[in-house]
């Protein structure tokens, strides 16, 4: 016997298992994944690249706004660039310390040490330049 296309009724069949006698439609397989490592990423590192990119925003508000005003931003400019060191700083910790866990991605607590250690080294020369 001749069908035309049955492409549409093997999937449909291949998809239905027979329970009791009546046939349900599995039409949602459950995937199965293979886990290769207990490897995870660690909340540290994923907190540290935020507080990086944190850091960076802030640089480049201050930079702005001190840049609108001619230079002369005031006090409260200066004391928010001083958090954003600090900022900066324990972001730094946080990333040291999530690199030290085991079993873990590299990604975030990377991009945490690559990102704070340069907004420190930037605004630590922007701190020496201003003392003179």
């Amino acid at each position: 016997m001749l069908r035309g296309n049955t492409r549409n009724s093997d999937c449909l069949y291949n998809n239905a298992r027979k329970k009791g006698g009546v046939f349900i439609l599995r039409l949602f397989k459950k995937k199965e994944t293979i886990q290769f490592s207990g490897r995870r990423h660690t909340r540290l590192g994923i907190l540290s690249a935020m507080i990086g990119i944190l850091t960076v925003i802030g640089f480049v508000a201050i930079c702005i706004i001190s840049g609108v005003n001619g230079g002369e931003a005031g006090l409260y400019i200066g004391i928010i660039g001083i958090f954003i060191f600090v900022l900066g700083l324990f972001g730094f910790v946080l990333s040291y310390k999530g690199l030290k866990q085991r079993d873990i991605y590299y990604r975030f607590p990377m991009i945490g040490i690559v990102t704070n250690g340069t907004m420190l080294i930037i605004l630590m020369i922007i701190y020496i330049l201003g003392l003179y």
